[in-house]
């Protein structure tokens, strides 16, 4: 998709406990895979990996950027609330910045995540290469 556009789609996702297993390995006294040691640590329910926010950013940029943000890519994430298994996020992002690089084109985009309830849980930045069209 070409970044002319001044944001990429958003992209949602559910968390379920499933999603969390496959980017943990299971095993007891987990805050990612035993409910029980979550809660016994404060939490109301297992946390997703933070890993799990970094490839749906990853993701709503290479659907926006395609093989500019694969080769060429940059990202740089804070996350500030946590991500329990049964939310729902949504990814978002503006372009912020876009500037010459070589023979392509950086584009900067403000990214960030937000669960169900409209509250950030991730910020941060993503850029990748605008290349022109190739001329037939």
């Amino acid at each position: 998709m070409s970044s002319s556009a001044q944001a990429p789609l958003p992209l949602e996702k559910e968390i379920s406990q499933r999603r969390i297993d496959a980017y943990s390995v299971v095993r007891p006294k987990s805050i990612h895979t035993d409910l029980s040691w979550a809660r016994q640590k404060g939490f109301r329910a297992p946390l997703a990996q933070a890993m799990m926010s970094t490839a749906y950013v990853s993701e709503m940029m290479t659907r926006f950027l395609g093989t500019g943000f694969v080769k060429g890519g940059a990202m740089s994430m804070v996350f500030i609330k946590p991500v329990y298994a049964g939310d729902r996020l949504t990814v978002h992002g503006v372009v912020k910045e876009k500037r010459r690089e070589g023979d392509a084109t950086r584009v900067v985009v403000e990214v960030w995540c937000e669960n169900q309830h409209g509250e950030k849980t991730a910020v941060g930045t993503a850029s990748g290469l605008e290349r022109p069209e190739p001329r037939t």
